[in-house]
Formats: C-alpha cells, structure tokens, sequence
C-alpha cells in the first residue's frame, strides 16, 4: 500500500514545538471533545450537520492551498532566498529551510484537507450505521482534523509573513 505520504506527516511533526502543539492540536482536541459531549447531550445529529456544512469550506481551502504551493513552488522570484534562508525548525535532528518549512506545512494541509474530503464521502456510503456513539466519536475526530486544519494554515501563513517581513526589514 501506498504510505509515503506518513513521511510528509512524519516531517510537520518534528517540526512543531509545545506552543504550536497546544495551538495547532490542543485547541482542536478540547473543541472535539466539547463539541462531541454538547452531541451526546443533545442531539446525535447536529454534529453532523456541522460537518456537511463545512466540507464545502475544506474542499474549497484545499484548491486554495494547491494553487498557494504551486505559486510559492512556481512563481515565487525568491526561493533562492527562501532555501538558503534557516529557520529554528529542525528535521532528523538538521535546521531546516524557509522553503523546506513552507512546502512540509502546505504539503501536510494538502494531505489532512483530502483525507477530510475523502473520509466524509466514504463515510456517506454508510447512511445506516445506527450507532450513536461511534457516530458522536468518528464526528469528533472529523471536527479535531477539520479545527487543526485551519489553525494550521493561521500558523503557516503568519510563519511565513512574518520570517519574510523580518528578513525584509534586516535588509534596511
């Protein structure tokens, strides 16, 4: 089976710290499991509901983030200052590239965005699983990656903004 995509995830793993953890995946985790036990409280749908309201959002930002890659990866008149430019991320233990970071942050949005857009269809395939529970759990962890998917593109847009900005303003 195709698995080499684990690498790319592998790779944005080693490259978040505690503060990005929290933000990236603790937020997500304490907004899931909120949003699973109001679920459970009230009713089993309305987390559904939520979540084939906002696949549209994430099928749309996954076109979004492959045209970003594809400008920053194309277009983009300084990648030469973005691959010689070190970042204090690190990879295998080595400091890693401006250029590297952005492609593994964008590379993992690309990865978590279509297993979303693919996990909601499959799970559509099943209209009659009738578990209100397994449904309440598998709706959770949807809204955890669905949460962790956005604040991760807050964070790679900022990192990026704010690395070029700084680099801009050491060169006046």
């Amino acid at each position: 089976m195709y698995l080499e995509f684990l690498l790319v995830i592998a790779d944005y793993f080693s490259t978040l710290n505690k503060r990005i953890t929290f933000y990236e995946w603790g937020l997500p985790i304490l907004l899931g499991i909120t949003s699973g036990i109001l679920s459970f409280v009230n009713n089993g749908n309305v987390l559904y509901n939520i979540i084939q309201n906002s696949v549209p959002i994430i099928a749309t930002l996954l076109g979004f983030t492959l045209a970003a890659l594809t400008l920053f990866l194309t277009g983009n008149a300084k990648i030469e200052e973005a691959k010689s430019f070190l970042t204090d991320k690190k990879i295998s233990g080595q400091p890693i590239s401006l250029y590297r970071l952005v492609v593994v942050n964008y590379s993992y949005l690309i990865l978590v965005e279509t297993i979303l857009c693919i996990s909601f269809y499959i799970a559509s395939l099943f209209p009659y699983l009738n578990n209100k529970y397994v449904c309440i759990i598998a709706n959770m962890f949807f809204i955890i990656a669905m949460f962790n998917t956005l604040f991760s593109t807050i964070r790679s847009i900022t990192d990026l903004y704010f690395i070029i900005t700084k680099k801009e303003k050491k060169k006046q």
